[in-house]
C-alpha cells in the first residue's frame, strides 16, 4: 500500500514500533501485532486469522484482508519512515524521516487527533 492510503492501522503501527524504539531498543513483542498467521507461522493463538481483521486503509475499507501489521512495517520502510529487521528479529528504527514523521504524529493526537484521520504533510 502507499502512503495515501495509510489509515489507523498503519499508523497505530507506525506508533508501536516508534514506542519501542524509545522504550526497548526497537524490539517489537510479537503479540501486540496482528499478524496472519496463514502467511507467517511465527506464533500461533489458535484463533487463527480472520479477513476481518486486514488492515483498515483511510476511509476504514479493508482492500486486502490478508494484509497485517508486518505488511503494514514494511509499507512504512518502503516510504523510507523505518528499518524493519526481519520475523526472525522483530526490531525497528526510526529514521531520520520518520522521527519528523513520529513527532507530527504525536503532536496530532496530543491535539485530538485520531490515528485514522492523520496525514503527512
Amino acid at each position: 500500500m502507499n502512503l495515501k492510503q495509510f489509515g489507523k492501522d498503519h499508523w497505530s503501527t507506525f506508533a508501536y514500533a516508534e514506542c519501542c524504539c524509545v522504550d526497548s531498543r526497537g524490539m517489537l513483542d510479537n503479540r501486540r501485532l496482528r499478524i496472519n498467521e496463514n502467511k507467517r507461522p511465527i506464533r500461533s493463538n489458535g484463533l487463527g486469522w480472520d479477513p476481518k481483521y486486514g488492515t483498515r486503509v483511510k476511509g476504514g475499507s479493508i482492500p486486502d484482508p490478508e494484509h497485517d501489521d508486518i505488511d503494514c512495517l514494511e509499507d512504512l520502510e518502503r516510504e523510507g519512515f523505518i528499518e524493519f529487521g526481519t520475523l526472525a528479529n522483530l526490531t525497528v528504527k526510526l529514521t531520520d524521516g520518520g522521527k519528523v514523521v513520529a513527532a507530527a504524529l504525536r503532536s496530532h493526537k496530543a491535539d485530538g487527533g485520531q490515528f485514522s484521520t492523520f496525514e503527512v504533510k
